[in-house]
């Protein structure tokens, strides 16, 4: 049953308490206004913090997905055995590049983002159910007092689908029902947590019905992608560590590690490579797909035809890496 009580919506946007410990910045203030600027592009940044918050909020979500790569590239570039979370300063390395990451690379640097201009924000632990089902394998980012004290909207920015704006969760029961690129998707209150539910364009096929082992659950025709505790959020990034640490060096945490892809969103339309195939959106917000031909020269060069920032011999690492992982 979907939970709607006034007890649950209070302690989604109640004011976040934080722990108190040394603080660890990725980005100074100017570095971030900087960052905007340069390299997401987002204009006018200092005035909007005053008059313009929510709309500003959706811009830097956006454009950190139409300037950036979600990918993994990284984590298959290395063997096995030495995949790791990565470092501060690798995250904040990929990002300047355009290179970007997944999702811990991309969230986390877009709560630090937001937090170095002065917004009031909180990381929050999610569990992605696209093929696997481990838990805290996501994170987003929680704002709170955008636009009226209290407040508290969601902010995704990065794990390979379209989220072009800020999500209120000042809702009763779900979400408008937004279509962005390529996925109608909404957000849900159900049984004490907030559901990210996606209908047309959702990439996972074969199930229809709920199964056992809790990946695929269906409510009314929309499949869930992610879940999480409306009352899990923190600034102490170090709860995020061990997780995380699964799911860089554990294929059972993530299906990073069986998968070769890259996705971006130039203009808002999704462009992808996924393993042997082209993803590219039409003008009717559809995705064909597009077998690649010429073997691995043929992905290779896919890879640096659509996403030229990715140096190619990371992504002729990280293919030689995943051919091996098919027949290990």
């Amino acid at each position: 049953m979907i939970d709607t009580s006034d007890r649950t919506i209070t302690k989604i946007i109640q004011p976040f308490i934080f722990f108190k410990m040394a603080t660890i910045d990725l980005f100074s203030r100017d570095e971030a206004f900087n960052f905007l600027k340069d390299n997401l592009n987002v204009k006018d940044v200092e005035q909007r913090l005053s008059m313009d918050r929510k709309n500003l909020l959706d811009d830097i979500a956006t454009n950190m997905q139409t300037h950036l790569v979600f990918n993994n590239m990284r984590l298959l570039s290395l063997p096995q055995e030495l995949r790791q979370r990565p470092s501060f300063d690798e995250i904040k390395s990929d990002l300047k590049s355009g290179i970007g990451g997944l999702c811990y690379n991309l969230n986390i640097a877009a709560y630090y983002l937001i937090k170095a201009i002065g917004f009031d924000a909180a990381l929050a632990h999610g569990t992605c159910t696209s093929s696997t089902k481990f838990h805290d394998n996501h994170v987003f980012v929680y704002i709170r007092n955008v636009e009226k004290n209290g407040d508290v909207f969601l902010l995704e920015a990065g794990f390979g689908f379209p989220t072009f704006r800020v999500i209120n969760l000042d809702f009763e029961k779900e979400s408008p029902i937004y279509i962005d690129s390529f996925i109608e998707y909404k957000y849900i209150k159900h049984e004490g947590q907030i559901l990210r539910m996606h209908r047309k364009g959702e990439l996972v096929r074969g199930a229809t019905c709920n199964t056992s082992d809790g990946v695929n659950f269906f409510l009314d025709g929309w499949r869930r992608f992610y879940f999480a505790d409306p009352e899990r959020f923190t600034n102490n990034i170090e709860e995020f560590y061990a997780p995380f640490d699964q799911v860089f060096q554990n294929p059972k945490a993530s299906p990073f590690h069986l998968t070769f892809r890259a996705v971006g969103f130039p203009g808002k339309k999704a462009v992808m490579v996924i393993n042997d195939k082209t993803l590219i959106e039409n003008d009717q917000g559809e995705l064909v797909s597009t077998p690649i031909q010429g073997g691995d020269e043929g992905t290779l060069q896919a890879v640096h035809k659509y996403f030229p920032v990715i140096p190619q011999e990371l992504s002729r690492a990280a293919l030689a890496n995943w051919r091996a992982s098919l027949t290990s």
